[in-house]
């Protein structure tokens, strides 16, 4: 092969990724784009505050509040925790808009919203003694310590800012289990939650229909190794390659469009039928948000397994930590606390055959809703272009019942 030939198809993708980059460069930016989430709700119309809690080891969490709706009424208004998934934020709960989130919708009907964000996220990356950016303490934690400390600290501030005695909780995904597993170690918050709404909860995650996520939980000790090896303690910074990439083919560009949206459909369900395509930039403005290496490992050990469990160390640590050689699993026998679960077929991220497993192990599951739509899939709890007719019309009708 002649150096000619090597040449050409190098210069052409040269010449393609700087044409693109030129144009996502000189395009029109997204209106929402380098709004902070308190700045974006006053854009709507809403006013917005910013707190700030510490939890028992140190981590510096950030809160969003929503106190009222865009015209302040006298009546008492009941708290309404919100906590983001999997590599978002509080930011996710706002940008689509008043009319087509939940927060803005339950700040309308008289609650007083709260959006948490747990630490390792933009809004969140802050510690009393450590440096995310120089010390890689500051991302030893798996899923167990973000229930167990940061759940518990958002809760806290919520109830005693606004002299409460319960709140209600709305999770989304992985935030479901995070709930769950705050309430399965420490039961003293089982009372506290009058209901936990749960979106898509990932907590049984047993063989999700992604081919992304199967490859990637089937290899976890393999990547556990090889990013350990490589110091990468942190995953998905925002300002990150892999950010930047997704900001690059995400930006509106029709060029890449179609290569955007395979990335998201690939891991969350095939889904055009309720894809604004307008708000395709939003998928990259905030996202992915920043996590822990044994975070991401400690989801894949659970798809892997099928189970909800504590973090699998290996047997030698095992044994040093829990006294036996495989992690415990979490009991939810005795996770009282009201529970509606809301899923849909088309989730490619949490099988909707998990449901069952999560509703026999839960004793007092209130509601249990399928969006009666076929393609709906794990984005569109919070994306949908109908998401308010297909889910949260009926969400609200059962929020309601437990205000």
């Amino acid at each position: 092969m002649s150096k000619k030939t090597i040449l050409v198809p190098v210069i052409i993708c040269v010449l393609s990724t700087l044409s693109v980059t030129y144009f996502n460069f000189t395009q029109e930016k997204h209106e929402y784009e380098g709004l902070k989430v308190e700045q974006l709700i006053e854009k709507f119309g809403y006013p917005a505050e910013v707190h700030e809690v510490v939890t028992e080891d140190g981590y510096i969490l950030t809160l969003h509040r929503i106190p009222h709706g865009r015209k302040k009424t006298p009546q008492v208004r009941p708290p309404i925790l919100f906590v983001h998934p999997f590599s978002l934020s509080s930011m996710d709960y706002v940008h689509f808009g008043p009319n087509n989130s939940l927060s803005f919708l339950l700040a309308e009907r008289g609650f007083d919203v709260w959006m948490g964000n747990v630490r390792g996220t933009t809004w969140s990356r802050k510690h009393k003694t450590l440096d995310p950016d120089r010390d890689s303490a500051y991302w030893d934690f798996t899923l167990y310590e973000l229930g167990i400390y940061d759940i518990p600290a958002l809760i806290d501030h919520v109830l005693t800012t606004t002299n409460h005695d319960s709140l209600q909780c709305v999770a989304y995904s992985q935030s479901a289990s995070l709930f769950l597993t705050m309430q399965s170690e420490k039961p003293q918050y089982i009372e506290k939650i009058k209901l936990l709404t749960a979106f898509a909860p990932a907590v049984f995650m047993k063989d999700p229909k992604s081919p992304v996520l199967r490859y990637l939980a089937g290899a976890w000790e393999l990547e556990e190794k090889v990013l350990n090896a490589l110091s990468m303690h942190e995953i998905f910074n925002t300002n990150g390659v892999l950010a930047s990439y997704f900001r690059f083919i995400c930006s509106g560009n029709k060029i890449f469009v179609d290569l955007c949206l395979h990335h998201v459909f690939v891991m969350f369900g095939y889904s055009y039928d309720e894809l604004d395509m307008s708000l395709i930039p939003l998928f990259s403005l905030n996202t992915p948000n920043g996590i822990s290496l044994k975070q991401m490992i400690h989801t894949f050990q659970m798809i892997q397994t099928g189970n909800f469990q504590k973090y699998d160390y290996g047997l030698e640590k095992n044994l040093e930590l829990y006294g036996q050689e495989q992690p415990p699993h979490y009991d939810l026998s005795e996770v009282t606390t009201p529970v509606a679960l809301y899923y849909a077929d088309n989730d490619w991220a949490v099988n909707i055959k998990n449901m069952g497993k999560l509703v026999r192990a839960l004793p007092n599951v209130v509601k249990e809703y399928q969006v009666p739509l076929a393609t709906f899939n794990h984005y569109d709890f919070i994306s949908a272009k109908n998401v308010v007719n297909l889910l949260y019309n009926t969400v609200i009708e059962t929020i309601l019942e437990y205000r």
